[in-house]
């Protein structure tokens, strides 16, 4: 992983993070299987993932008795979808 990621908004700055705020954002319970066939199987995505945890934008918990993940946005997560749909948005209006 990027030197620790010391700004948060260098991770935002990384490959697929934006897609995957913007693809948790419309989704429950995602497991890291569906991410990796719909936004990446890069071999960095564990390491976003770790990041995106530990800066409290998504949470991941695990099913008993298993290994597999459930991925979900946090509230912080959510207002950060939020603010990156709003800004797709702007950039998409005509001008005026």
């Amino acid at each position: 992983m990027r030197a620790g990621y010391e700004d948060p908004f260098d991770l935002l700055e990384e490959r697929h993070v934006l897609s995957l705020i913007l693809y948790l954002s419309g989704k429950e319970n995602v497991t890291k299987g569906q991410i990796y066939t719909d936004i990446s199987r890069g071999n960095r995505m564990p390491d976003k993932l770790t990041a995106l945890e530990r800066y409290g934008i998504i949470d991941m918990t695990f099913a008993p008795g298993t290994s597999r993940a459930y991925i979900n946005l946090t509230n912080k997560g959510r207002a950060i979808s939020e603010s990156i749909q709003n800004i797709r948005r702007e950039l998409n209006e005509s001008p005026e």
